[in-house]
């Protein structure tokens, strides 16, 4: 037997061993318990209630949002009787709800009017209110991210009120109606790829879905999560039943904890929040509106009856809350309670409270519940809770308890130790803290608590005004939806002066998604952008061209001038690092000549002065363009300006590019005696093939793609002829119009020749001021459709995210007329299909038309088919062709909502009548109607036109089978589906 190694060595790397086990479980320690920040909200609640502002303003104000039912909703006369016990009628006239429930922004989410009409409103509202609560946050975009969806809901209203009849079912009424869909089509709407869970814990389903996405982010399954819950109040069902438990409030009034409690009254909403790990929201300088300490979950178990409350368990459950969040008990200053204001309810809550949270006299905490304000929103009651604390936080100030007069005598407390605020009351802290507790519990019995405190404040930045303009760039999904957008952030600067515009255009440009409709402004002061918005709002742009590709064009010698782009150097930190990264490569000063103490200064008149400085200007505004995402989809350099885009395709290295200039200046000054020596230095420097199209002002073509230029061709560029025009005119071949002059003057576009499509526009222009210059051209880019990577083009000054207004929804009715009877009909006999579109032109009458002529036709017949197909209504009520949606021949399909299942009515109508068979994915990804149009004209030319016999026993089922194959499984099955029902 050997005897144990004892070695110092050995001792010490046990030692270290065991130092990193603590640490290790230290850390998985922290991150299970881990803080959750809340740095975005959204909600949708009775009383007007369309954001956190009008929310506080309602919660500030003591103001009841309850009102009689609606009738639009049900005909309350005909259930309403007010003793309790009455089969089918309910004792209460009152609510609290939404208006314009029936109203929805199909287009914004790329859904069809068709498919929008079978959705049930609960899915529409959080698909709205989860996007503001993102934008709110400043995180909207968001696609292939690690992001959970929770969301509590547990009504079908929708279904039980419209789709009684079997032959009223389709499946957007199957997808439209699911409860797991809720979650789920979020998700896939912004392409998340957290866990998607939809909860239905009763009440509190949605303060349960908050409790599991704080879990999810600790665990790490998610990096960030939406989390709420919505309900909606269309059938009298729930409240016919509610009055048969006695629970509901005759008076409509929810008086929690009042001695004249007498139930609760119901309600709808929707509420969602953004979370982080605090960590992470720490890292990323959000602004942490509440931090969510921890919290707990239990079940009720067998208490005295399925749907009473226990106190053994709430109380439990209040301890292991504390325990979690590692909060004391005395540190707490408020509890949003659950206060449904039933008589069995308030007292077992409050005598659960008063045990787990006891407090000196004169120590004693605040009580309250939002349902005071809004009714019980029973799958939304809980996060409008959490909500109403968040809020509170901000303000530090807690709202009134309404209907609060006196302690209900039932609640058994000699000396409670809480106080119910009847007024706005200032939220003073404990402990230097302010911490809240927030409970909901389910009629199922599942309980939830959680412990909330005020997020930390951020420092205020100083502003950072080297760039002394800002872009404000705006876009919407229509041109409807940018002026509603555009007058919003008009209202907003023009009501204080205060506004810091460069923090206002960041948290705007960088915090939305940016669609098709757009303009852009540049300025410097609200006023100015205030007054620039006035003007766009006179002359909206159309819809941008997807994915516009800008072409560089690379000025030459002329353009050159003393003190250019001076501003840049001084206020553009990308500019600066480019233009210092030059001069330190360079063995002659280059500072000393781009701005020169003097200016009179005659260095720029020597090509060995002029040529080197004008390329590192060149090369830094190319350099800047692509910081800021816009990357040139082609070059074309005039005189030295060539070994800049030579520089800007890859060609060579900005070293290279050095030394190239710096010897074809010295050859310009020495002349041809100076061409061997230049022929033979340049043959040093190692050059590449081009990445993108190069086209040469020596030649006035396109340069070989797999090969590089090499030395002949830089000797012959250096004093050949420039044949810019023909450079131009081969870009334009390429299909390029829109031009960006990368030199310090605009000394080219006035060459480019005529055509009302060319967008001309200069990075600088001499006289002018250079931001001036820049950003106009930019705005005009981001206005005719390019992409900007606006968290790029503010990369290098210091910028803190402000409240900036959301995206506004243009909202149309989208709704499903049911038939009035209210008893389930049999089932009747199978009808013909409706056809989806218009029925398209015969193939020999597209033929027997004017080639000239066909395109236009066949488009013109493709986009009313379109447009019907997403227009048409559910089932056998479906809406006439006047609702068609009016389909552009550049729209994407999927953008406006055209799935498989109408892909395939569609794909067999073009068979059938034009003989030409098209695969499904070709009317999906990325079709339109000109693609569609031209594939089958395309199709038409290269086929013979076979007999009509011969088309008519052609079997397609292989060929039909092999392309269900290579879809998808969800969209087989459903088309699969389909044609059962068919």
């Amino acid at each position: 037997m050997t005897a144990p190694d004892t070695s110092a060595a050995t001792l010490k790397r046990a030692l270290l061993a065991i130092d990193q086990l603590q640490r290790d479980l230290a850390a998985a320690r922290e991150q299970r318990n881990e803080p959750i920040a809340v740095v975005g909200l959204g909600c949708r609640f009775p009383g007007g209630v369309v954001d956190a502002d009008s929310c506080w303003r309602l919660l500030a104000d003591g103001v009841d949002a309850i009102q009689e039912v609606p009738p639009d909703r049900w005909n309350v006369d005909a259930f309403y009787r007010g003793e309790v016990g009455q089969p089918g009628t309910m004792t209460t006239r009152w609510g609290g709800f939404l208006d314009r429930i029936d109203e929805f922004d199909a287009a914004f989410f790329g859904i069809s009017p068709r498919e929008a009409e079978a959705m049930d409103p609960n899915q529409r509202l959080v698909l709205e209110v989860a996007w503001e609560a993102l934008e709110h946050a400043g995180h909207a975009r968001l696609a292939g991210s690690r992001t959970g969806v929770f969301v509590g809901v547990i009504g079908n209203d929708y279904a039980l009120r419209n789709f009684r009849r079997p032959d009223e079912v389709t499946p957007y009424v199957v997808t439209g109606n699911a409860h797991s869909i809720v979650s789920g089509r979020l998700a896939y709407l912004l392409d998340l790829r957290g866990p998607a869970v939809s909860v239905d814990t009763a009440c509190s389903s949605s303060l349960v879905s908050v409790h599991l996405a704080c879990q999810s982010l600790r665990s790490g399954e998610c990096d960030l999560a939406l989390a709420g819950g919505v309900n909606v109040m269309l059938s009298p069902l729930a409240t016919i039943g509610f009055s048969q438990f006695g629970m509901m409030a005759p008076d409509g009034r929810c008086r929690t904890f009042d001695a004249a409690a007498n139930g609760f009254v119901r309600g709808e909403g929707c509420g969602m929040v953004v979370l982080k790990r605090l960590s992470d929201a720490l890292a990323t300088d959000d602004d942490v509106l509440a931090v969510i300490r921890g919290g707990a979950m239990n079940q009720d178990g067998r208490s005295t009856g399925l749907t009473a409350p226990n106190v053994l368990s709430q109380r439990d459950l209040l301890r292991r809350a504390l325990d979690a969040s590692g909060v004391r008990a005395s540190q707490v200053s408020y509890i949003e309670a659950h206060g449904t204001a039933t008589t069995l309810g308030d007292p077992i809550e409050a005598e659960a409270l008063a045990e787990v949270y006891p407090a000196e006299p004169g120590a004693e905490w605040h009580l309250g519940s939002v349902k005071t304000n809004f009714g019980h929103l029973e799958a939304a009651a809980g996060v409008a809770g959490l909500i109403k604390v968040i809020l509170a936080l901000r303000h530090r100030a807690i709202p009134a308890h309404l209907h609060f007069e006196r302690l209900n005598p039932l609640i058994g407390l000699e000396r409670p130790p809480f106080t119910v605020p009847t007024r706005l009351t200032e939220w003073a802290p404990r402990d230097g803290r302010r911490i809240a507790g927030v409970s909901s519990f389910g009629l199922s019995g599942t309980n939830v608590h959680l412990l909330v405190e005020e997020g930390p404040r951020r420092q205020p930045v100083a502003a950072d005004d080297r760039r002394p303009r800002s872009v404000l760039a705006l876009s919407a999904r229509s041109e409807e939806g940018l002026r509603a957008l555009l007058a919003r952030h008009r209202e907003l600067l023009g009501a204080t002066a205060s506004v810091r515009v460069a923090d206002h255009c960041w948290s705007t440009n960088t915090g939305r998604m940016h669609f098709a409709h757009r303009l852009a402004v540049v300025g410097g002061t609200a006023a100015e952008l205030h007054a620039a918005l006035a003007g766009a709002m006179a002359h909206p742009a159309p819809a941008s061209v997807r994915d516009p590709e800008v072409a560089f064009l690379f000025s030459g010698e002329r353009a050159g001038r003393a003190g250019m782009a001076r501003t840049l150097y001084e206020t553009a930190p990308v500019f600066r690092e480019a233009i210092e990264r030059c001069h330190e490569l360079l063995s002659d000063p280059l500072l000393p000549v781009l701005f020169p103490a003097r200016p009179d200064a005659t260095d720029l008149r020597r090509p060995t002065r002029a040529q080197p400085a004008l390329f590192a200007v060149e090369y830094a505004l190319a350099q800047l363009w692509r910081s800021w995402g816009v990357e040139p989809a082609a070059v074309l350099g005039h005189g030295v300006g060539e070994v800049a885009a030579a520089c800007a395709a890859g060609v060579i290295k900005l070293e290279g590019g050095l030394r190239l200039v710096t010897e074809r200046a010295r050859l310009a000054e020495a002349g041809a005696p100076g061409l061997d020596a230049f022929r033979r230095a340049v043959a040093e420097i190692a050059q590449a093939p081009p990445r993108i199209p190069f086209v040469s002002s020596l030649t006035g073509a396109l340069k070989p793609w797999d090969r590089a230029p090499g030395a002949e061709h830089w000797s012959a560029q250096a004093g050949g002829p420039v044949r810019f025009a023909d450079g131009v005119a081969t870009l334009r071949g390429l299909g390029h119009h829109r031009f960006v002059e990368i030199g310090p003057d605009a000394t080219l576009l006035d060459d480019l020749g005529p055509g009302g499509d060319l967008l001309r526009l200069p990075s600088l222009r001499a006289g002018v001021d250079d931001w001036e210059t820049l950003l106009s051209t930019l705005a005009e880019l981001y206005r005719h459709g390019t992409d900007v990577d606006w968290l790029g083009f503010d990369r290098g000054y210091r910028r803190s995210r402000v409240p900036v207004p959301t995206s506004p929804f243009v909202r149309t009715r989208h709704w499903y007329e049911s038939p009035s009877a209210t008893d389930l009909p049999a089932p009747t006999p199978a009808s013909a299909p409706v056809p989806a579109g218009e029925p398209l032109l015969t193939r020999a009458a597209l033929l027997a038309l004017p080639p000239a002529e066909r395109f236009d036709v066949l488009a013109g017949h493709l986009a009313r088919g379109v447009g019907v197909a997403l227009g048409s209504g559910a089932g056998p009520r479906r809406k006439a062709a006047v609702s068609a949606v009016q389909v552009g021949l550049d729209q994407p399909f999927l953008e406006l909502g055209l799935d498989s299942l109408m892909a395939m009515v569609l794909r067999n109508q073009i068979r059938t009548q034009l003989g030409v068979t098209l695969p499904i994915a070709g009317l999906l990804k990325g079709a339109s109607v000109r693609r569609v149009a031209e594939q089958i004209l395309t199709q038409l030319a290269d086929a013979e036109d076979p007999p009509a016999e011969d088309r008519a026993t052609d079997d397609p089922t292989d060929a039909l089978l092999a392309e269900l194959e290579r879809l998808p499984a969800d969209e087989r099955q459903a088309l699969l589906a389909e044609a059962d029902e068919r």
